[in-house]
């Protein structure tokens, strides 16, 4: 039997309306030289990172660096961030995205 643990979180996460474009670091053991590039609503943020909904999915444990734009915030913020999760919304062609900062 197998038993999941949750893991809970460290920070509080607050709603709050943003944007947020990137593009996908290639790892070393890319071989196109493709850029990927992502762009999402920002859903809320913590300490930790925030969660993005976009139309397309990165991989997972991609690194993403990009310009992060918050409601009420004058400038875009220069942010490099690891992708962590993602799931995909039911009934929609939209996903959930769970970022970690890198720092």
């Amino acid at each position: 039997m197998h038993s999941r643990i949750k893991i809970k979180r460290r920070g509080s996460r607050y709603p709050i309306k943003g944007k947020f474009e990137a593009s996908e670091l290639p790892s070393f053991q890319a071989r196109k030289k493709e850029t990927v590039r992502l762009s999402g609503q920002v859903h809320n943020i913590s300490d930790g990172g925030f969660c993005l909904h976009a139309a397309r999915a990165p991989r997972e444990s991609s690194l993403l660096q990009g310009l992060l734009e918050l409601a009420d915030v004058p400038t875009r913020i220069p942010t490099l961030v690891q992708v962590r999760w993602v799931n995909r919304l039911a009934n929609e062609m939209s996903y959930r995205i769970g970022l970690r900062y890198v720092i």
